[in-house]
């Protein structure tokens, strides 16, 4: 790899040190411990950490060496790791990269006379672990999720009349209390209720599931107009039941709310349900039930609708960072996720950001999502004063999305590919043009639009009139 390709990296995974530290080591070795326990990463030695400039190291095989004697005695345990020489052409001497791998054997530790420190990577700093981040850790060297985890509850204390009432009505089997409370994780062998049991029990035992859901006036939180027009807050009860009380607090408060003819929902509604069964479903069984005194937040305002849950994404991705059409589907909860699947209240295929963008297809305003390490923000505009698509809007996304699949967009570079948009649009399947038409609107060479036609017509999206003279193909 070159020095260039790393320092295209984002910074969460990526580090400079100007030399090898020995006698701190820690100063870089957190950095090792962070990105094991995180997503991985490289420390490039022989770079200045201020201006990235390439000072390089003097003695290689020396340096390289000590780096891995202070990793296997000042870690543990031992984490995955390369080092390998970068070249530069600003000097004849070369730099080390040590690159991190992640895992398995979470969680890794830093190692002293004096401690042993976990530290976790936030965006570009190694920082130790929080003690949230270090059980989520300890669960996940395990192999286990906190919802599997058994309770002091057993199945005495607890019944789950709605579960299974629930199951029969969306799958049509029977739910065997004697057997399917233990195949589904709900409960242990020992009859001792786990964190997933009591979530969907019917008393709700686990205080931190609640939902506070809060119509504001106005578009802030405490405008000057006055407060809150309407708030509940929901608790003490199944997840199930949880869900159907902020389902319907949201349709009260929508001006336009979705209804139901026949077997039929009519999505002629401010917010749609489908897009808001996905967000709520996600921040129940996705958030961190480890963090007390936390709770799930809906707050609606005049012109979109909030919904908060505790917890980012469990790989410390943010989401905003990440291509909404490529989301890795990780899930925190593992139980809970499954029973919310076998009552088709979530797709298992992780689709469900997806749904949420389709249902605002025709909208200039779109979802937005936003995740750090403590939160995960789903923000849905109000359809109802949203600012509807003109019709070459619709037909410009609809063409994006066809180019896409065609795989257009990793032929050309982005600057390319928005051009030829520019340039569809113009001529569209209506009107003929050649090389030099499209060689002066990219402005390019000729030779150079010659290829991009070449490459356009393979995909299927130019054909030839005759010689020389192209159409675009009609993608509606």
């Amino acid at each position: 790899m070159k020095l260039d390709d790393i320092k295209n990296m984002e910074a969460t995974y990526l580090d400079y040190k100007e030399s090898l530290e020995t006698t701190k080591p820690v100063s870089w070795l957190k950095s090792v411990v962070a990105f094991a326990n995180t997503k991985g990463g490289h420390i490039i030695f022989g770079v200045t950490d201020e201006e990235h400039k390439f000072i390089g190291i003097d003695n290689l095989q020396q340096t390289s060496s000590k780096i891995s004697e202070l990793i296997s005695t000042r870690v543990s345990p031992w984490p995955r790791f390369t080092l390998a020489p970068i070249d530069s052409e600003y000097s004849d001497k070369k730099c080390i990269d040590l690159e991190v791998a992640p895992g398995p054997d979470y969680p890794y530790y830093y190692i002293n006379t004096q401690e042993h420190a976990i530290f976790m990577r936030h965006g570009d700093r190694s920082e130790k672990a929080t003690p949230i981040e270090q059980n989520n850790l300890l669960l996940k060297g395990m192999n286990k999720t906190f919802d599997a985890l058994p309770t002091s509850y057993k199945l005495p204390d607890v019944s789950f009349t709605l579960l299974a009432a629930t199951f029969k009505k969306e799958t049509g089997e029977d739910f065997d209390i004697s057997r399917d409370l233990i195949s589904m994780g709900f409960v242990t062998q020992d009859n001792i209720v786990t964190n997933a049991g009591l979530l969907l029990c019917d008393q709700g035992y686990l205080r931190q599931s609640k939902i506070v859901c809060t119509r504001w006036k106005g578009i802030e939180k405490g405008s000057v107009d006055g407060d809150a027009l309407d708030d509940e807050e929901f608790t003490d009860a199944s997840l199930i039941t949880l869900l159907s009380n902020a389902e319907a607090f949201i349709r009260t408060n929508s001006k336009n709310p979705w209804t139901i003819r026949g077997m039929r929902r009519e999505e002629n509604s401010d917010y749609p349900f489908k897009a808001v069964r996905e967000v709520l479903v996600n921040a129940l069984i996705h958030r961190d039930y480890q963090i007390q005194g936390s709770e799930v937040h809906v707050d609606m305002f005049d012109d979109r609708m909030e919904i908060v849950s505790p917890g980012g994404m469990i790989n410390g991705s943010r989401i905003q960072d990440l291509n909404l059409k490529h989301v890795p589907s990780m899930r925190r909860n593992e139980i809970i996720s499954d029973i919310f699947g076998r009552l088709h209240y979530m797709d298992r295929r992780g689709s469900g950001i997806q749904r949420i963008l389709s249902a605002y297809t025709d909208f200039v305003e779109q979802p937005i999502f936003y995740s750090d390490d403590t939160v995960f923000l789903a923000t849905l505009p109000n359809r109802g004063i949203a600012t509807p698509k003109s019709p070459l809007q619709n037909k410009e996304s609809n063409i994006i999305k066809k180019w896409n699949e065609k795989g257009i967009n990793k032929i050309f570079r982005g600057q390319t590919t928005k051009k030829l948009l520019e340039f569809y649009m113009r001529y569209s399947s209506k009107y003929s043009f050649n090389r030099n038409l499209l060689a002066n609107f990219l402005e390019i060479a000729p030779n150079s639009a010659s290829k991009i036609i070449q490459k356009c017509r393979e995909i299927g999206i130019m054909r030839m009139e005759k010689r020389g003279v192209y159409f675009f193909t009609d993608l509606g």
